[in-house]
């Protein structure tokens, strides 16, 4: 006992400090972002089993290619979204530009259809008021949805 009586002023400072460093550990990671949790939460599980690689989407992008509208394709993933890009010739309609958007989903299959979110951007090399176009699918959808049309003001 004697030696809490002399000492009571330490014993007070040190409980003191490991009040605040409790506290301040607790501000830390109420405050501080969680590096630690995925970026897009579990909203990608199960992405393992229907997972796109390269080669599916150069395969999009070749079957683009192939026809006789189409300048330039490029297909990506960026989570659950497939992006593909679409640079049509100059005289396109926007028909016939949003009918490429059937090619995209030709080349999936019905499980990844019901897995990925589809965004077509389709331009030309100069810009019109009918173009670019954007259609998008979501995976619960079976068709695209399309950017108004501009042309029609």
């Amino acid at each position: 006992m004697s030696f809490i009586r002399k000492n009571k002023f330490v014993i007070v400072a040190i409980g003191v400090f490991l009040i605040l460093v409790i506290l301040a550990f607790r501000l830390f990671s109420m405050f501080a972002p969680s590096e630690g949790k995925a970026l897009y939460g579990d909203r990608l599980k199960g992405i393992e089993e229907v997972e796109l690689n390269n080669k599916k989407l150069l395969n999009i992008e070749d079957t683009l290619k192939e026809d006789s509208a189409v300048k330039e394709a490029t297909a990506s993933v960026e989570g659950k979204i497939v992006e593909v890009i679409i640079t049509v010739k100059d005289e396109i309609s926007t028909d016939t530009a949003k009918s490429l958007s059937n090619k995209v989903l030709d080349t999936l299959t019905t499980k990844e259809k019901k897995f990925y979110d589809i965004q077509v951007f389709v331009t030309k090399d100069k810009e019109t008021k009918d173009f670019p176009i954007i259609g998008y699918k979501h995976h619960a959808n079976e068709k695209f949805s399309w950017t108004k049309d501009r042309g029609a003001e």
